[in-house]
């Protein structure tokens, strides 16, 4: 069997899909700031559905990769903070925007320490869960439906929040309900970032103290 070069590895299929991803996150962008709403909503829709996809066909072509895992979450973080940012122009309510500011510092914070906390711990993926890892950790990354379902929902609720600035007055009637009822998995979406961020923060603390105690003992 031929070996795979680190050149191979940009050309999986998963991180093509990553790559296709970025490009739609630049094409929101910029219907966003010219105003192109369908364009925003487009291929803001398509990039966070591809999300979906990269991971499916990475497990199922067996091209899992770190590069990929990155990029992935890499993009899920950009994307949101990007529409976020925008929204808090949009709304011009200093209310909203300390509100946004503080869920783009969660969503940030949480995934990164995650991430690392997994890394140190000798896990190969921020997903992965350990038998002593908190319940609602296990329940939101280990069922991918569950987290399918939280994550369309919060950026749903998001893009929502986008879409009722532009939409004529008789859409509303439809996407303000929309809106609503988004809004609970958007809280319990950032509840889980809150339990992350501690359980992570916490399994990085008892690694130190494991090691202070080590080197006493020396």
């Amino acid at each position: 069997m031929a070996q795979v070069s680190y050149l191979d590895v940009f050309w999986f299929v998963p991180n093509l899909i990553g790559y296709t991803r970025v490009g739609l996150a630049a094409a929101a962008v910029f219907g966003m700031y010219y105003e192109h709403w369908v364009l925003t909503f487009v291929s803001y829709g398509l990039s966070e559905l591809l999300d979906v996809a990269d991971g499916y066909y990475a497990r199922k072509l067996g091209q899992c990769s770190k590069l990929g895992e990155v990029l992935d979450m890499v993009t899920d973080r950009c994307t949101t903070t990007v529409l976020l940012v925008y929204l808090a122009q949009l709304y011009q309510s200093k209310m909203l925007a300390l509100l946004f500011c503080f869920i783009v510092s969660l969503d940030i914070s949480s995934h990164y320490m995650q991430m690392y906390s997994q890394l140190v711990t000798g896990k190969t993926n921020h997903k992965e869960m350990g038998d002593n890892a908190h319940w609602i950790l296990k329940a939101y990354y280990t069922d991918r439906r569950v987290l399918f379902a939280f994550c369309f929902g919060n950026e749903s609720f998001f893009m929502l929040l986008y879409l009722n600035k532009y939409l004529p007055t008789y859409a509303l009637y439809l996407s303000v309900p929309l809106t609503l009822a988004a809004f609970p998995i958007f809280f319990i979406k950032n509840a889980i970032n809150v339990v992350q961020l501690y359980e992570s923060a916490s399994d990085l603390a008892r690694l130190d103290a494991a090691e202070i105690n080590k080197n006493k003992n020396r």
